[in-house]
């Protein structure tokens, strides 16, 4: 299969920043044959051809930190705490169906395919899960078209760092063990578990990767982490966690390793290049470069921490020390919405007012090299990020006839402060078409609205028991 698009202008981002006013892609089997200026001239005839005029190409965006299981939560919840925020969630995300799983999926891909996001990591589930859950979200996202990593979100201890630091009354803790609400999964059932559906799932397609996915170290043993990295090895995979994204979090890891969090992770063994790590906010200079050292991707979140008030990662002291940086939405509940462009401007400009040295600002260039290559690091996809001969044919086509590229004065610097997602007209994933002119083609959007506005009601009902058990917790979490 050849597709050829032509007459448009294309932000390569290879190594040389090249940026072709005029030019053509041919993609050969979903993967870029030629990237140049001027008109195709090759003897390959086209199956297909796109016209670019009055279009840009360029690289899809990856989101590397998202929850599918939320996608459903937009506008929930403003102003609570991160605890009460975590304990309302798993009411709205907790015993779903097969079909209210593959919903979510949908939901969150139908947010990123319009707004120009070609890959993602979903950190799935919030809760203990089985086989069959890891199936569903899998098919799910094979079915989106999307290039997607499943990172299989577990625990085999406690959520300490959501708990008040005064107990529970005693009958708020027997209806929480009644409803198994945050009931951990023991490591032997995750061994078996996360081993077979990597066997089975890992590398279909060419699009779908899963990792073990620890929900947080410090809710995991240091046998299950072990395991991850036993894993990971094994089937030469990544492997997704949060890290770090509250203060009460840090405080807990020093008590009870004697050591930070990350130090633990090197004292374990396990620290490597295929950790990434979401949020990564409250690190110390020594953590700072025992992750640059060690090839540690921080997955940023600014959006999704400011709006809980975690606190801001040191993105400009990572990135110096040379830590490679990827960017997330985080999940809708947290966020609102999949835009990952919204995420570019916020990590380029909120370190700003407090930096007068402004050679020291993190650049368009920066957030977008995050977005893209920073990203495929995370997905452990090389090749991705960059629109050149060899590389996945992942790729976007922006329309160049709206106002915020009216004039065409910058193309990165417009791409990360003036997009909005709003002027994505074409999306194709491996040489394969899933939005045409705004149209998803790999699933019916008109279905996916009706279906989840039903799922929504019935879930609320159905989780009532669930809803007053998060409900009283919230109240009582400061």
């Amino acid at each position: 299969m050849i597709t050829l698009i032509r007459d448009a202008a294309i932000l390569t981002l290879d190594v040389a920043d090249t940026f072709i006013p005029r030019g053509h892609v041919l993609i050969r089997d979903g993967v870029m044959a030629a990237v140049a200026a001027g008109d195709h001239v090759g003897p390959e005839t086209p199956d297909t051809i796109i016209d670019g005029t009055d279009r840009m190409v360029a690289s899809g965006l990856v989101n590397a930190h998202m929850h599918s299981q939320s996608s459903t939560m937009a506008g929930f919840g403003d102003r609570l705490s991160h605890p009460a925020f975590m304990w309302l969630t798993q009411a709205h995300t907790s015993r779903r169906t097969r079909d209210e799983i593959r919903l979510a999926v949908l939901l969150a891909a139908w947010g990123m395919i319009t707004s120009g996001t070609t890959a993602a990591i979903d950190h799935f589930p919030g809760q203990r899960f089985t086989a069959a859950d890891i199936d569903a979200v899998l098919s799910a996202w094979e079915e989106t078209g999307l290039r997607a990593a499943l990172a299989m979100r577990f625990f085999d201890g406690a959520f300490a760092d959501i708990f008040p630091d005064a107990p529970l009354p005693d009958d708020l803790k027997a209806r929480m063990a009644a409803v198994e609400i945050l009931k951990p999964q023991g490591v032997d059932e995750l061994r078996d578990l996360m081993g077979d559906t990597i066997a089975r799932w890992h590398g279909r397609a060419g699009r779908l990767s899963v990792f073990p996915a620890p929900s947080n170290p410090d809710r995991c043993t240091d046998a299950a982490l072990r395991l991850c990295a036993e894993l990971a090895e094994k089937h030469d995979t990544g492997i997704h966690t949060h890290l770090l994204e509250t203060r009460k979090q840090a405080r807990l890891a020093a008590e009870q390793y004697g050591e930070t969090a990350v130090r633990h992770l090197e004292t374990l063994g396990v620290l490597s290049s295929r950790w990434s790590c979401a949020h990564s906010i409250w690190l110390d200079d020594a953590d700072i470069d025992l992750m640059a050292e060690r090839g540690v991707v921080a997955v940023l979140n600014p959006e999704s921490n400011a709006r809980l008030g975690t606190g801001l990662a040191r993105a400009p002291e990572m990135l110096r020390r040379g830590v490679t940086l990827a960017l997330g939405t985080d999940g809708a509940s947290a966020n609102d919405n999949m835009v990952l462009h919204e995420a570019m401007r916020a990590v380029a400009t909120s370190h700003r007012a407090a930096e007068p040295d402004r050679t020291r600002w993190i650049s368009a260039r920066d957030a977008l090299h995050m977005a893209t290559r920073g990203g495929a690091a995370a997905l452990r996809c090389p090749g991705l990020g960059a629109l050149v001969p060899g590389a996945p044919a992942d790729l976007v086509l922006y329309r160049r006839d709206t106002p915020w590229w009216t004039p065409l004065n910058d193309p990165v610097a417009q791409l990360v402060f003036a997009e909005t997602g709003g002027a994505v007209d074409t999306v194709m994933i491996a040489g394969r078409i899933v939005l045409d002119r705004g149209r998803v083609t790999t699933f019916d959007t008109d279905a996916l609205v009706r279906e989840v506005r039903a799922m929504a009601a019935f879930l609320k009902r159905r989780n009532a028991d669930l809803f007053a058990v998060a409900t009283e917790i919230a109240g009582v979490v400061p």
